[in-house]
């Protein structure tokens, strides 16, 4: 698998670099020291490189919040939410050149069925771990919050990349951590009282 790894780091530096459209699967071939046949082999198009890079970081993203949540088990509500964030911008900070590319073509070139999964799967282990915190959540539906707080994060985070750069970063996490800590503190109001 070193041709592949190869290939894959020779895309992701190039496509941070260069974008898309810059980037050709012979340029990727070229700079990973194969030839262009080698890298049909292993993947069809440039999107296949993209989807599999998408998939890197999906995968990295889910051991990273794993890891994360294990440290601060039984902690509180903040502990959970700093680790939550903190771990989900840096894991984007990473590259975020490369991030950008990426999410602007997650949605062409990754199956709907693949990012469901990670993101059910973030979901499930945020809620474990919302469940052990040592403290009251006070949403009604503990799987539903931590549905919505993934989701949310993850949202906030990619146009923050896409269309907000400036807001990613130190901002960022500031308001996500007291949106998501106030959203889990929050008792539950009822629709009723916002009627006349």
């Amino acid at each position: 698998m070193l041709t592949v790894d190869a290939i894959l780091e020779a895309a992701r530096k190039l496509l941070a670099r260069d974008g898309f459209d810059a980037t050709s699967t012979t340029r990727v071939a070229e700079a990973a020291g194969v030839s262009v046949g080698s890298l049909y082999e292993y993947f069809t198009s440039k999107d296949a490189l993209v989807a599999t890079l998408i998939k890197r970081h999906c995968d990295y993203l889910l051991e990273q919040f794993a890891q994360a949540f294990k440290v601060v088990e039984g902690q509180g509500i903040e502990s959970i939410v700093e680790a939550w964030v903190d771990t989900a911008v840096d894991a984007y900070a990473v590259d975020v050149a490369l991030q950008r590319v990426l999410l602007e073509h997650m949605g062409r070139v990754s199956k709907l069925r693949h990012l469901s999964r990670v993101s059910l799967a973030i979901t499930d282990l945020l809620e474990q771990t919302l469940v052990t915190c040592g403290e009251p959540i006070q949403r009604p539906n503990i799987r539903h919050a931590a549905f919505i707080v993934e989701s949310s994060i993850e949202a906030l985070t990619h146009r923050s990349i896409l269309y907000v750069p400036c807001l990613f970063g130190y901002d960022l996490r500031r308001e996500l951590k007291v949106m998501v800590t106030q959203y889990l503190r929050t008792p539950n109001i009822e629709l009723q009282s916002f009627l006349p």
